[in-house]
């Protein structure tokens, strides 16, 4: 029966390098500091542009996508790719993530995940083992889960912009020729978020989650944005941790958003049993493990 808790080490890269990709990778780095200059004539009302986002936020419940991805990590050499993935996801956690080989009908990886629960499978490369765990893990160095659907929120979600308080939602740059507009979330001395939108119909196109001493945490760009039925939705992602050095890019052909997704994409459970998991036992050392800490 396999282990739980193979490849303590790889598992915080892989997950991050699973959901993410970026087009920079090495050393955490500080975010650019922003110049607060004044705003040229014309520029866009703050409340505007949160209004729009929360706007398109609120309109999407799930989504699912099948396409092509790669990924690279300092765990392993080379870059993996699979050229015919799936990836659906419903509020406010849920994550079904499948990445195969279309050609060769190899499944490269799998995840399940339901909030913090997790479960990750290779079954191209069984002496890889599954990992399970109960709840989310963290990087030391990073304040925030990096459970898969944190991560997925990261990607397609980064804040949830009707809860975002309009006074922490402030304008600093403008780019009038390109219709860009930069905006920092948060405290103004330790902004937690930085973001680059476009519009109107304003969307997203980078966002950088910082630390207090504005180190760059996540790293996204989207682009090739769709409108489907009514709501905006990134086809290319490319996101990083760029202190964890991974990478990977998706690229979406076919988008669904708020359609009907089987339950039975989410149970974590049944695929941990299906793959050999102890659940019991996995349960047991996570508690022994908090327990040491």
């Amino acid at each position: 029966m396999p282990k739980a808790n193979s490849r303590l080490h790889a598992i915080p890269v892989l997950l991050s390098a699973i959901f993410l990709c970026s087009a920079t990778t090495g050393c955490t780095r500080l975010g650019e500091r922003v110049q607060h200059v004044a705003l040229p004539p014309g520029a866009p009302d703050a409340a505007a542009i949160l209004a729009g986002l929360a706007r398109n936020d609120a309109a999407i419940a799930n989504f699912k996508a099948k396409g092509s991805m790669s990924l690279a990590s300092p765990d392993f050499a080379g870059v993996k790719t699979c050229d015919d993935g799936t990836v659906a996801f419903r509020r406010p956690a849920d994550l079904y993530v499948i990445g195969k080989k279309l050609v060769v009908g190899v499944t490269v990886f799998r995840v399940t995940c339901i909030g913090d629960e997790f479960l990750i499978e290779f079954p191209a490369t069984p002496e890889e083992e599954p990992y399970y765990r109960v709840e989310g893990e963290q990087f030391g160095s990073v304040p925030f889960s990096v459970s898969p659907s944190e991560i997925a929120r990261e990607m397609f979600l980064p804040e949830v912009w009707p809860d975002v308080k309009p006074k922490d939602f402030r304008l600093v740059a403008y780019d009038q020729a390109q219709q860009q507009a930069t905006v920092e979330i948060g405290p103004k001395r330790a902004p937690r978020r930085r973001i680059v939108v476009t519009g109107p119909p304003w969307r997203v196109m980078r966002s950088e989650r910082l630390d207090k001493d504005g180190t760059v945490l996540a790293e996204t760009v989207m682009d090739d944005y769709r409108e489907i039925d009514g709501v905006q939705f990134p086809a290319k992602v490319d996101a990083s941790f760029p202190g964890e050095q991974t990478r990977m890019t998706i690229d979406m052909r076919k988008i669904w958003t708020n359609t009907q997704l089987d339950n039975a994409l989410f149970d974590v459970k049944a695929r941990a049993r299906e793959a050999g998991v102890d659940l019991s036992r996995a349960a047991a050392e996570q508690r022994r493990g908090k327990h040491a800490r």
